[in-house]
């Protein structure tokens, strides 16, 4: 007798609520981590439009072009999320945005564009290339290997801005003492140098001696002169009264030797040698330097390093760093060296210049004065070889007791 095929049972499986919802459980935490997933936006600025991508978890990209007003960014604060992670180069609108995504909660890149050369070498350079190479990039690399630029604060911003307003001011005043002693030189007048064109008093009794028919283009670069040392002295008055918010400071960065008003408010931005105000303006408290050595890179006073096996060769100093700080400390350098209260700094130079002849000397002494500033600045210490009479009458003399 055939045996009859057996034929597959059918049955259902009941499972229990309290077996399943481990399972629920999992499937809705999986969704939730896979949205909020990192992405990454590139930002390239331009001077009305932004354009912007994201990188989505499939490397899709998703694009938007926001305008550079103040609806246009709250518009892209709206478009971001608190997943992403935004880079943009450093520019003049950068720090303004870049602060507005903070403000939301958004972590922000600002990279240094001087050392961006996958965008610059590129052969296809435009907005939306761009923004898509920024993007790639901080996707690609941690924050600790790329060429960030730390975002300043808005009262750091506000000094920095006029220090490069008095630098401007400078060189207007410089640009138009020139041309007024080209008039005496195009009228034979060889005997009038820039010495006698320095106060207003002088000029005017100088401009007094040209023929007629220089008088009338005389006058207008005099009254553009005037006009021009009238907005110094207003600038300077406006740096005096934020370096008097800042006397510890002031005192310990003045107690170097060739470090006058201006210079230091370059190094803090809070704080009138021009070169107090910009070491105020840019260097701050330092507590962004891990040492002494990289404020010096800051600066852009350390020489380029070449090692191969066992030699080492040294060249130039690098062609980067903040010009400002670097061009006021080389000329605050020039005047430690030829102070009586050098001290350390000034031995330094006299020892490297038997060697290396002066301009060499003065850029690494200019470095040196870099570091120990860096020292003087984190512990609060004064230069040590600076009189305290020597101080308190510098100090006078701007104004800051």
């Amino acid at each position: 007798m055939a045996t009859q095929q057996s034929r597959p049972r059918i049955g259902v499986l009941v499972l229990s609520p309290d077996f399943v919802k481990p399972f629920r459980l999992f499937h809705f935490r999986r969704k939730e981590m896979e949205s909020q997933e990192v992405k990454y936006v590139g930002v390239d600025c331009g001077k009305k439009s932004i354009e912007v991508v994201r990188i989505n978890s499939e490397n899709s990209l998703e694009r938007r072009q926001f305008s550079t007003t103040e609806s246009g960014i709250n518009n892209l604060l709206q478009w971001l999320t608190l997943n992403d992670i935004v880079g943009l180069e450093a520019g003049s609108q950068s720090f303004r945005i870049a602060k507005s995504i903070l403000n939301k909660g958004v972590q922000v890149i600002v990279l240094n564009p001087g050392n961006l050369a996958t965008i610059y070498q590129s052969l296809k350079k435009t907005d939306k290339e761009d923004s898509l190479k920024i993007a790639r990039l901080i996707q690609r690399h941690p924050i600790e290997e790329l060429p960030t630029v730390p975002i300043p604060n808005d009262e750091e911003e506000d000094n920095r801005r006029l220090c490069s307003e008095h630098e401007n001011w400078t060189k207007q005043l410089t640009q138009g003492k020139n041309r007024l002693h080209s008039l005496f030189t195009q009228a034979g007048l060889t005997q009038i140098t820039k010495k006698h064109l320095r106060t207003k008093a002088n000029r005017e009794i100088s401009v007094a001696l040209l023929p007629s028919r220089y008088q009338k283009e005389a006058e207008r670069i005099l009254k553009v002169l005037d006009l021009v040392e009238q907005n110094l002295k207003l600038i300077e008055k406006e740096i005096q009264e934020a370096l008097k918010k800042n006397k510890a400071y002031v005192q310990t960065i003045m107690s170097m030797p060739g470090i006058g008003m201006i210079t230091s408010l370059a190094i803090k931005a809070n704080s009138i040698s021009h070169s107090l105000w910009v070491v105020m303006s840019y260097m701050g408290d330092c507590k962004r330097f891990s040492s002494a050595k990289q404020a010096a890179y800051y600066a852009g006073l350390v020489p380029r390093v070449d090692i191969s096996g066992d030699t080492v060769r040294y060249g130039r100093i690098i062609n980067r760093g903040c010009h400002s700080i670097r061009r006021v400390i080389v000329q605050a350098a020039w005047s430690l060296v030829r102070c009586q209260h050098g001290g350390k700094v000034k031995e330094f130079y006299q020892r490297l210049y038997l060697k290396k002849g002066a301009k060499k000397s003065i850029i690494a002494t200019s470095r040196k004065m870099i570091e120990v500033l860096y020292v003087m600045i984190r512990t609060g210490k004064l230069f040590d070889s600076m009189p305290e009479n020597i101080l308190n009458r510098k100090l006078t003399q701007y104004g800051l007791m």
